[in-house]
Order: C-alpha cells, then sequence, then structure tokens
C-alpha cells in the first residue's frame, strides 16, 4: 500500500520545528509494511534529514522495516509554506498513490495535496492535530473565517476518515458537524528510549552549576498556545515556599521573537535568576539528561493534541502537573499519575508545592506515569493507522473498534 502525506515543514532559524509528530508516523506505517512518501513545504523536522530525497521515486525507495519512508521536502514561502511547486512536481505521482494523508488544514502543502486527491480521485484521510480546539481556532479568526468557508469545510466533509488523537479531540470536530468519518488513534513514543535514563547530574551540571535542589522542567515548543506565563507566575509563589527550586524551560521560542516576551515575564515576576532557558535540545541523549535531573513535569497549555512531551517525561517516571484543558489530563488525574489542573497560577503553585515537599508521592505518582504511558507506543499507533488506511483504500467500513472509543487503557489507579 502506498500513501502520500502532505506537510508544512519546520523553519528552525524562525523556532518552528514543524509539526514533529508527522515523520514518526510515516516511520511507523513503514515498520508494519506501508510504503510511505512525505511531502514537506519547507525543510523537514530537525533530525529526519537523512530520509530527505531529491525526487519521489528515491524517496519511495528508502527502506524501513517492512516498508518504505522517505521525504521530499520543496521550497516554501510564508507562514502558510507557500510552496507551489509541489502541484506539478508530485502531482504526476498521485496517480499511484492508495490513500492521501493531509496533516492539519491551514497551510498550502495541505492544500496542494488535497487538490492532488481531488484531481487523481484518491481517497484522502486528515489529521487535525489541534489546530480545531476552540482556542487554536480563535487565533487569526478573520482568515480562517474566511478559508474555512472556501475551502475548509469541504476539505473535511470530503475526507475518508478524520483521525482524532483522543476522545476529546474528537468531540471538538464532532461539534463542528463537518464530519461523520471520525477515528480515534493516540500516537505513540519510543518508550525503550525512556526506560533507562543516564545517571542523575548531566543537565544540572551544564546549565544549572550542579544545583541540588528541586527541579521543575518544562519541555517542548514555548508558543503562546503553551500559556508559559502561567508556569512562570505559578513559579514564582513556589519559590516563596521552595527557595532553592528551580525551573528549566527546554525548547525553542515559537516564533522566535516569542523569546523577548518570555524574557519580560521572567523578569517581570522575578524569577529569571532561578530559571534556565537551554534553548531547543534535540537530541535523545540530552532530553534524556533532561528528564533523569528533574523532580517532575509541568505543561500550563490552553490545549495540545497529543504532548509527546507529557508522555516521554511519564515514561521516565516524572509527575506532571498539567492544565485539565488539554487532551489526556483525565488520564493524567485518574491514574494518580499527576494533577491535572484548573489554569490558574495559585492552584499551580501549591501542587507543585505539594509534590516537591513529599518525595513519597512523587515516587508514587512517578511509578503510576511509567505505567500510563507504556500503553502509548508508536508500533501500537502504526498498526492502528496502517488498519485504518487499508480500510479507506478498500472502501469498506472504518474498523468499529477505533470508530467506537479510543485505545485500551490501564485500569485507573486507586
Amino acid at each position: 500500500m502506498r500513501i502520500f502525506n502532505f506537510v508544512e515543514g519546520a523553519w528552525p532559524r524562525q523556532g518552528g520545528v514543524g509539526i514533529g509528530c508527522v515523520p514518526k508516523i510515516g516511520l511507523s506505517l513503514a515498520a508494519n509494511g506501508v510504503r510511505v512518501v512525505l511531502v514537506s513545504g519547507g525543510p523537514p523536522t530537525p533530525g529526519y534529514e537523512p530520509f530527505v530525497h531529491e525526487s519521489v521515486s528515491a524517496a519511495a525507495q528508502k527502506r524501513v522495516g517492512n516498508g518504505t519512508f522517505g521525504i521530499v521536502s520543496l521550497p516554501s514561502w510564508g507562514k502558510y509554506a507557500l510552496a507551489p511547486s509541489i502541484l506539478w512536481r508530485i502531482g504526476p505521482a498521485i496517480r499511484n498513490a492508495d490513500v492521501v494523508a493531509l496533516h492539519s488544514v491551514y497551510s498550502f502543502p495541505v492544500l496542494a495535496g488535497y487538490i492532488l486527491s481531488r484531481v487523481w480521485r484518491k481517497p484522502y484521510i486528515l489529521w487535525p492535530h489541534g489546530v480545531l480546539t476552540p482556542y487554536m481556532r480563535r487565533i487569526g479568526w478573520r482568515k480562517k473565517w474566511i478559508y474555512d468557508r472556501l475551502i475548509a469545510r469541504q476539505m473535511l466533509r470530503g475526507a475518508a476518515a478524520v483521525v482524532c488523537t483522543g476522545a476529546s479531540e474528537r468531540e471538538e470536530v464532532d461539534s463542528l458537524h463537518l464530519s461523520q468519518r471520525t477515528v480515534v488513534i493516540p500516537h505513540g513514543i519510543s518508550l525503550k528510549s525512556f526506560e533507562s535514563l543516564p545517571p542523575r547530574g548531566d543537565f544540572r551540571a551544564k546549565y544549572l552549576r550542579n544545583h541540588q535542589g528541586p527541579l521543575l522542567l518544562y519541555l517542548g515548543r514555548m508558543a503562546k498556545v503553551k500559556n508559559l506565563e502561567l508556569l512562570i507566575a505559578a513559579f514564582a509563589r513556589v519559590l516563596r515556599a521552595v527557595p532553592d527550586a528551580r525551573l528549566a524551560l527546554v525548547g525553542p521560542p515559537d516564533p522566535a521573537a516569542y523569546q523577548a516576551t518570555i524574557d519580560g515575564w521572567l523578569r517581570e515576576y522575578g524569577v529569571a535568576e532561578q530559571t534556565v532557558l537551554t534553548g531547543p535540545i534535540t537530541d535523545l541523549r540530552a532530553k534524556q539528561q533532561a528528564l533523569a535531573d528533574a523532580d517532575l513535569f509541568v505543561m500550563p497549555s490552553h490545549s495540545e493534541n497529543f504532548c509527546h512531551a507529557l508522555f516521554e517525561a511519564m515514561a521516565a517516571g516524572l509527575p506532571a502537573v498539567v492544565s485539565d484543558s488539554i487532551n489526556y489530563a483525565g488520564e493524567v488525574s485518574s491514574h494518580n499519575a499527576g494533577f491535572a489542573l484548573a489554569r490558574d497560577p495559585d492552584v499551580f503553585a501549591t501542587k507543585i508545592v505539594e509534590l516537591l515537599n513529599n518525595s513519597d508521592l512523587r515516587r508514587e505518582m512517578g511509578s503510576n506515569a511509567r505505567g500510563l504511558a507504556g500503553n502509548y507506543s508508536w508500533d501500537k499507533a502504526g498498526q492502528r493507522i496502517g488498519l485504518t488506511l487499508r480500510s479507506v483504500a478498500a472502501g469498506i467500513p472504518l474498523p468499529s473498534e477505533l470508530v467506537c472509543g479510543s485505545a485500551p487503557m490501564l485500569e485507573p489507579a486507586p
């Protein structure tokens, strides 16, 4: 089976890293025997450069597992990754595709993939990747209002399947009444990468002058949706109770100019000296070192689709303090893997202090977090996505177990 994926690229110089899970989706499918070509308007997600090829034919021959996976990266311009060469460089190859996959909604590469699927009459599936949450729909709503009525609504209605990563995202999609063909397929993480962490101390030695006090870790893009002002304000309150606590913000500002805003908050709340900003850490070993040295993971986002950083932190045995507005917040709470909280600095600070002052509770929640994360692997995700693709390609009903609900979960911790 052959599948062509369309996605906007990354812009590292501007702080953008692209939709980082898309190459992982492609690799998980290739491991299950699918022939995958990823068409990127702009540079690929950092770390996946070895998979980039000049032509579709070369990309389609890159063996991975029982299938193939290759990336064709084409030049693009502007915020919406305008890459018109997709239409003539990729178009002829689509006649050999079994299914087209569109990743997100508001970018030119996705629009190009949609047009090509219609031209060649190929079925397509669509991953919203969180852009249909109420919070995200409010950002740039005037432009989106026009695009929605001209294109996006037809794109959603025509999809053979809309792939949601959780029940909450499916509820958001269903509330728009634009698709009756939704499936729930959680993303995954590379569990083996976090089962054994390096010795504690390397991250602190590099960034914190070997500071031995409690360490809070935020890992991910630093963008407006991440609600970092709440975290910084909460950290200022934490310091009143735990003066030797430190905060590590690990990840790139997105866009790059957002760094000035973050710096301003750190000065405003008086925590600049107690906070370290590492910039992006894409190397696996460096990420493992950060997780090994942290005492808990914090994620105050307004919304999150499938938060890979959260699940990686839980797989490393870190308890999580997250906002209750993100997908899988309910699982964090029901499995006693951390706290899912209202987006309020005082509430966040109270629970962070509770965890920092109770090592037994941290260990208990960390153990539960590791068990919860164990449910989510790319191998399982690839199998479920492959099952959906085969159903779409064959024109048969979507898998009932994916239409009816999410992946099987562990029993909630007592």
